[in-house]
């Protein structure tokens, strides 16, 4: 592997990868996956993997959407795979094929759990991921406590 080095998604701090971590990066990235999931040691967010000097190359990259699951607590990031792009959830698998359909449950979610309010926001009639500081302090625990999602397929929409 070129680099030990990631950069966090979430809080954007670079960190070094632990061996377990570098193990398992190496094996996917021999494999050929591009998405890779990891757990920032900072935030503790699950991150997708990218190189610390990719991060800096591709400093347009957008924030990242909280998932409009129940009961995941993940972030939601745009794959442009070249086959096709979608929205996917490292934390419970969901994926979005379709941009409405992602913002179709933001609105679903964000009507059921009012708190859910505060990871999003309305600009010129799109949710758009707000800033992490806007979230309640409790947010994850009021995530855990939600009922559990009905809907079986990880395709979403």
């Amino acid at each position: 592997m070129d680099s030990i080095n990631a950069r966090c998604q979430v809080c954007k701090t670079i960190f070094e990868l632990d061996a377990q971590q570098q193990k398992f990066v190496a094996s996917l990235i021999a494999k050929g996956q591009r998405f890779i999931m990891v757990e920032c040691p900072s935030c503790g967010s699950s991150t997708q993997y990218i190189k610390a000097e990719e991060a800096v190359e591709d400093s347009r990259q957008v924030a990242n959407y909280r998932c409009p699951i129940t009961q995941c607590t993940g972030w939601v990031d745009l794959i442009d795979e070249k086959t096709r792009p979608f929205w996917g959830c490292g934390e419970c698998g969901s994926l979005w094929y379709e941009e409405k359909n992602l913002q179709k449950e933001i609105t679903s979610i964000v009507a059921l759990h009012p708190y859910r309010a505060h990871s999003y926001e309305q600009l010129n009639g799109k949710w758009v991921p707000a800033v992490l500081s806007s979230e309640p302090e409790n947010y994850e625990a009021l995530v855990e406590q939600e009922p559990a999602d009905d809907h079986d397929a990880l395709v979403r929409g």
